[in-house]
């Protein structure tokens, strides 16, 4: 029986001893966790950031240099308002457009100059629109034809007045046929 106690002993010894070990080291990933958890949302913000950025920027980078182009920053959106509302034929009947437009550039001066230039941007854009026909911009592939154009010519705008033309997409935003 001596000897029977004495194993029971040792072997609750042992497993006192196993587990301080173990609470030590959950509570040493515990301080290591809150410290690096800490770090990064404190201290380490700006650096890791800053690096993360740079990796999403070489990755997109990677990805678009391989279609032909770079990534060029921020893109910056420009709203035309208020909406282009046109009258337009559709089968000897009157038909109405009414459409919101918003301009993606990469450049901030286009941003101004299509501010600064805004009346002959509008009316070039509503004389693109009052002259197409119902038929021709009721399908996607018709609205997406019609976004080029209208690129196109605000384009021409911009190079006219000798501004900033570096238009990079136009979006629809609101697009009603009646």
């Amino acid at each position: 029986m001596a000897d029977e106690e004495e194993n029971t002993e040792a072997v609750e010894e042992k497993k006192g001893g196993m587990m301080k070990i173990i609470l030590l080291v959950n509570g040493l990933l515990l301080l290591i966790g809150i410290g690096v958890g800490v770090f990064m949302f404190m201290g380490g913000e700006e650096e890791s950031d800053g690096a993360a950025d740079m990796e999403v920027l070489e990755d997109a980078e990677d990805v678009e240099g391989s279609k032909g182009k770079k990534s060029k920053g921020t893109p910056i959106y420009v709203p035309l308002h208020p909406a282009f509302v046109v009258n337009f034929e559709n089968q000897e009947q009157v038909a109405f457009l009414q459409v919101d437009i918003q301009i993606m550039t990469y450049d901030s001066s286009v941003e101004s100059a299509l501010k600064a230039h805004m009346p002959a941007v509008r009316n070039e854009l509503l004389l693109l629109l009052g002259g197409k026909q119902y038929h021709e911009i009721n399908t996607r592939e018709g609205k997406r034809a019609l976004s080029q154009e209208a690129i196109q010519v605000m384009q021409d705008v911009l190079k006219n007045v000798g501004a900033a033309n570096s238009i990079e997409a136009l979006y629809f935003t609101s697009f009603v046929m009646q």
